[in-house]
């Protein structure tokens, strides 16, 4: 694979400026950004550099031995920093492949706690540029997606023009099709990479959700949804696809069938502690925890699987990991139920814990948490949803639970004689392994070089 020559990042900052149009819309036409260096003449006086600091332009930065030829834009509904959720790593680990490439430029839609939280966040240091700006408030259903419209907010539009036109970009790498409406007809290729198929899954919350004028709002703001993703999935030139399933939907609109990228697990982060080594009666479960599958598998946990489980092993704990607890999550916090919040890492976590237990209803896409929890050996109790997307064995990777009575069985087992476990193990951590992200980043990062230099389709 062609490599770029790595260059120094200069930071000129802070520079964050998070606009509401409503309040300045002259400076949300520029959209808002965070650390922002590139090769420039320097400006001919201080007046000259106060004029394009107020103007929201580009300052100068130290010029660089020798000029990047390939420059990608990545085009995200969410900022992926900090990367505390599935969505947020996969966009940050995939990146690392494509800043291989080149130089990258972000363009994310964010709000104003969110933007105020990936301020000095790591992964921001991969992008040359990054632009955030926050959404309007749209109404679900009437003419295009809201999820369409809050996705890539017309600031990051123009502020993308405005780039491309300075210096061209050789590619755009969209994260989720409501993220492309600002990628599509520039004359730059475009790589998709689709997290999972949205419309699907909001429908299926619809349904779930009930009530009967919210109901038939959403169902049309799906159907709107899915018509917008089948036309991002034929003007994409190239698409990137997560499952196996999602793969046949897409294959079913497109002449060229997408490539499937799965989600992956930092395997070097994760160690391996095989059920033998394991003690306590700890039974963890992970996710991001305002997430509405979650939220509700927490409540199943807490109120169905681990009561029956107490009335055995009254010494068991449930440990809820994971950022942004929903007040439902929050509610279920007692002697026996630990709501951990955000933490640095959740590899401590999964190296203690006698099980971990995902018990999810309804998902779309796969579960990063499925893949940690099989990298450090902890036994997986697991429903058919949340092991979706992963090609894994029942009794052999991981014990299938449907019910909270299968479920809090198969924990009582693992409670009772870990050691037995221990092939499970093992054969889970050759599954975590073989979706390793650095050799997924790769695989992403050869799909999208072979894009360099071609004539995209008709946006």
């Amino acid at each position: 694979m062609r490599r770029a020559r790595r260059h120094g990042r200069a930071r000129v900052g802070p520079r964050y400026h998070h606009v509401r149009p409503e309040r300045a819309r002259s400076r949300a036409r520029r959209g808002a950004r965070f650390t922002r260096t590139h090769e420039r003449r320097p400006p001919r006086s201080a007046v000259a550099r106060a004029r394009r600091a107020r103007d929201g332009r580009k300052l100068s930065c130290p010029a660089r031995s020798a000029p990047v030829t390939v420059r990608i834009a990545l085009f995200a509904p969410y900022l992926p920093a900090p990367a505390f959720s599935g969505g947020r790593i996969r966009i940050h680990r995939l990146a690392e492949g494509l800043a291989e490439l080149g130089e990258l430029v972000l363009f994310a839609q964010a709000g104003s706690a969110e933007a105020r939280a990936a301020q000095g966040a790591k992964e921001l240091e991969l992008y040359r540029a990054s632009f955030v700006a926050g959404a309007r408030p749209a109404i679900p259903g009437l003419f295009t997606a809201s999820r369409v419209v809050r996705g890539m907010p017309a600031a990051l539009g123009r502020a993308f023009r405005r780039e491309h036109s300075r210096r061209r970009f050789s590619l755009a790498v969209v994260e989720h099709s409501h993220a492309a409406r600002f990628a599509l007809g520039t004359g730059v290729p475009v790589l998709l990479d689709e997290h999972n198929i949205e419309s699907a899954y909001r429908r299926a919350a619809v349904d779930a959700r009930g009530g009967l004028v919210r109901a038939a709002l959403g169902r049309r703001d799906a159907t709107l949804l899915a018509h917008w993703e089948r036309r991002v999935w034929l003007a994409a030139d190239r698409v990137v696809c997560v499952t196996d399933d999602d793969a046949r939907a897409i294959a079913a609109v497109r002449s060229e069938p997408p490539i499937v990228v799965p989600n992956g697990v930092d395997t070097r982060k994760v160690p391996f502690v095989p059920p033998s080594r394991r003690t306590g009666a700890e039974v963890l479960f992970v996710g991001l925890m305002d997430h509405p599958p979650n939220v509700r598998a927490a409540e199943r946990l807490a109120r169905e699987v681990m009561p029956r489980v107490w009335a055995v092993r009254a010494d068991a704990r449930l440990v809820l990991c994971g950022a942004n607890p929903a007040h439902e999550v929050r509610a279920l916090e007692g002697d026996r139920v630990v709501v951990t919040g955000r933490v640095p890492e959740v590899a401590p976590y999964l190296s203690r814990a006698r099980a971990v237990c995902v018990p999810l209803a309804h998902g779309a896409g796969s579960s990063l948490k499925v893949l940690e929890a099989l990298a450090s050996g902890a036994p997986l109790v697991a429903s058919s949803t949340a092991v979706r997307g992963f090609r894994l064995e029942p009794s052999v990777h991981y014990l299938h639970a449907e019910t909270p009575e299968a479920a809090a069985a198969c924990l009582l087992e693992v409670l009772e004689d870990g050691p037995r476990f221990d092939p499970m193990a093992a054969a889970g951590r050759e599954i975590a392994e073989a979706h390793d992200w650095a050799r997924l980043a790769q695989r992403f990062a050869e799909v999208a070089e072979s894009l360099l230099g071609t004539t995209p389709r008709a946006g």
